[in-house]
């Protein structure tokens, strides 16, 4: 279940709440009544998976993970996306 992070209109308590992406919005704050409204957050990172580069999301190398940077090399090669 989602994590969803609130602020009262009236005290500026922050809070959180988890939540089914089906479920309304908590519309009261726990602490004072007042009106609350939902906060964007930064959620969480992810890495891509899949195909035949093995390049992170981070655009770091992949030698660290697999031994190999993304052109096959056994060590980095200094061009993008391999050169850090």
């Amino acid at each position: 279940m989602p994590t969803y992070e609130y602020e009262c209109s009236r005290c500026g308590l922050n809070f959180e709440r988890h939540q089914s992406m089906n479920e309304a919005p908590v519309s009261a704050c726990p602490e004072c009544g007042g009106s609350v409204k939902r906060l964007v957050s930064g959620g969480t990172g992810f890495m891509m998976k899949g195909g035949s580069g093995h390049v992170k999301a981070s655009g770091g190398c992949s030698l660290e993970e697999t031994g190999k940077t993304c052109c096959g090399a056994a060590s980095r090669c200094g061009s993008a996306p391999c050169g850090d």
